[in-house]
């Protein structure tokens, strides 16, 4: 996948879990507090990304996951088993 696909299908995601957002309003800079997420919020959605992306992310890098962009680089960087880009 490459990483406009990558990018819309996260954003989509991400649309699709944060009530009262529309996936054209998020961008891959939409930080986290903008979509009107807090911390628990935030670490419910990465919860939610590792299933739908099939991806681990690592309790030391997730306190440095900011944005859009950061998930979509994150997931990008580290592809589940057997699907490397």
């Amino acid at each position: 996948m490459d990483t406009a696909e990558l990018e819309a299908k996260v954003i989509e995601f991400i649309a699709s879990k944060v009530e009262n957002i529309d996936a054209s309003t998020i961008t891959a800079a939409s930080k986290f507090e903008e979509l009107g997420l807090d911390s628990m919020d935030t670490v419910q959605l990465l919860f939610d990304a590792e299933d739908a992306f099939g991806v681990t992310f690592d309790g030391d890098e997730v306190k440095n996951l900011r944005t859009v962009g950061d998930i979509i680089t994150y997931i990008s960087e580290h592809p589940p088993e057997g699907k490397a880009s």
